[in-house]
């Protein structure tokens, strides 16, 4: 071979090499986590450009957007120019107060992410800005919100009118999607803290395949003369699927999670899994409510409900707290591994698939007979139940949900799915979730000890705390603290990066 047709060779070689090397790192990054909801996280290698641009409370519309010159919080949601399809725009610490709506537009694959800056907390804080409402608005497509708080410090809390839309009561819904034609689909609330609002969440059906994900939901709704109003999560669906997964509902004044509507509305194609849904109502002075419901005046198609984790502190509470099919019944559900407890049972979807859920309290519409393959409780259980249920977005982030049937004051947990050996964390009881952490330490691959008994419970904006729920049940989030004060690079690449989590666990 001549001296030419070696380097010629070489060269193709070096270049074919080179190729499968692109390639091979094109296609590396984070596959679909294994559950069945179906999820792209952002990965650098998605996009052929991942900016960052900038909001602050104390930004303005003529600014560029920049880490040093600032958005404020509507110019960003507007979407300038300057942003586009895989661009993330952060969120510097501090409160916006009012009312935003957002308008953006990304793309399949590559969403837009709005995300709270890291190791700050960034708040909108809706105020009394009356009925009909939300703190956030949205619209568009294909965005992704993540990781900061939505409230109401709004201290009012009791209408005189039986309603569900009072006059006198001006807190507005956290978030809310806009019934308009605007609004799409891929829109994705990831890991919010949702407290104190009128509702919780608003999430209708003009959001196609959109997905309720690590969300913590609490304290949301008002005291009427009939009864407490205002829900956790109120949807319905229409086309492609609802996913609600893996969020933290509890203490609202009404339903932790209801699929309701009229015999107008849609209740189609719902992902429930992985949700703990604990002590609804319990704000209420009046009434009762349901931890989980679907189900209204028109047949609630193709429901999966699986894997959820439902409480009441009460074992003696009259209302169902898991209602499958409420009125008009449900077609083709899936109910499968959902742990249920101190509570009554209502299911009204014959048939359906259901097995390996565990029921503690009285059944209504159905029997052991007609679901043998199921564990029921008349009386009260023994021993510990701990699901560990790691985050799908954020390394080193899990929700443990604890049932301590013994009365234990510590339980000791197992975190090996979700740290790595010398993580530095932070374990935060969900029911204080902005008080001080009950464990921070460095992870030695070790079970660590959670306590059970005096935990502190926040107070609700304008009403009084409830009682805890510790010794006998507790919920707490988990995450790790390594990457809480590193800022995100100017070129756009969030950090920490997005990594696919373990399967759930459970003892």
């Amino acid at each position: 071979m001549g001296l030419l047709s070696w380097r010629r060779s070489s060269l193709f070689l070096l270049g074919a090499c080179l190729l499968l090397a692109f390639c091979k790192a094109r296609s590396v990054g984070l596959a679909s986590p294994t559950r069945t909801v179906p999820r792209q996280p952002v990965s650098e290698n998605d996009s052929p450009r991942r900016a960052s641009f900038f909001a602050a409370p104390t930004g303005n519309s003529q600014a560029t957007g920049s880490l040093e010159d600032p958005w404020d919080l509507q110019t960003a949601l507007n979407q300038p120019s300057a942003v586009q399809p895989g661009d993330t725009i952060w969120l510097r610490g501090g409160t916006y107060p009012g009312l935003y709506t957002s308008y953006l537009q990304g793309s399949p694959s590559n969403p837009i992410v709005v995300r709270q800056y890291p190791g700050e907390r960034a708040t909108i804080d809706g105020g009394s800005s009356g009925q009909n409402t939300a703190a956030l608005a949205v619209t568009g497509h294909d965005t992704w919100f993540w990781g900061f708080e939505i409230t109401s410090s709004d201290t009012d809390r009791v209408s005189t009118q039986t309603t569900s839309w009072p006059t006198d009561i001006s807190r507005p819904d956290a978030v809310a999607i806009l019934q308009v034609s605007t609004t799409g689909s891929g829109l994705k609330f990831i890991n919010l803290v949702i407290h104190d609002a009128r509702q919780g969440v608003s999430f209708w059906p003009e959001a196609v395949d959109a997905e309720l994900y690590g969300c913590l939901i609490y304290y949301n709704g008002w005291q009427g003369p009939d009864r407490g109003h205002g829900h956790g999560i109120y949807t319905q669906n229409q086309t492609g699927t609802k996913h609600i997964t893996d969020n933290i509902s509890f203490a609202n004044f009404d339903h932790g999670m209801q699929a309701y509507g009229s015999d107008q509305a849609f209740l189609n194609n719902f992902d429930v899994e992985g949700n703990t849904f604990f002590n609804a109502g319990i704000l209420a002075t009046s009434g009762d409510s349901r931890n989980l419901l679907v189900g209204g005046g028109v047949v609630a198609n193709n429901p999966t409900v699986v894997d959820n984790y439902l409480y009441f502190k009460n074992a003696d509470t009259p209302e169902s707290a898991f209602d499958m099919g409420y009125s008009a019944g449900c077609s083709n559900a899936t109910v499968t591994g959902n742990y249920a407890s101190n509570g009554n049972y209502f299911v009204n979807c014959m048939p359906v698939t259901m097995t390996g859920n565990t029921f503690y309290g009285p059944l209504s519409g159905f029997t052991q007979s007609q679901y043998p393959d199921n564990s029921y409780y008349t009386s009260h259980p023994t021993g510990l139940k701990v699901f560990v249920r790691p985050n799908a977005y954020e390394a080193g982030r899990a929700n443990v949900t604890v049932y301590n049937w013994d009365h234990q004051s510590t339980v000791a947990v197992d975190l090996s799915a979700v740290l790595s050996i010398g993580d530095t964390y932070e374990i935060r009881n969900v029911q204080d979730y902005f008080g001080t952490p009950v464990l921070s330490a460095t992870f030695d691959g070790n079970p660590v000890t959670l306590p059970m008994s005096g935990l502190s419970v926040a107070t609700p904006v304008g009403w009084n705390a409830p009682d805890p729920t510790g010794p006998e049940f507790n919920a707490f989030l988990v995450r790790t603290t390594r990457f809480a004060r590193q800022a995100p690079d100017t070129a756009g690449s969030p950090r920490p990066p997005t990594r696919l989590s373990p399967r759930p666990t459970r003892r």
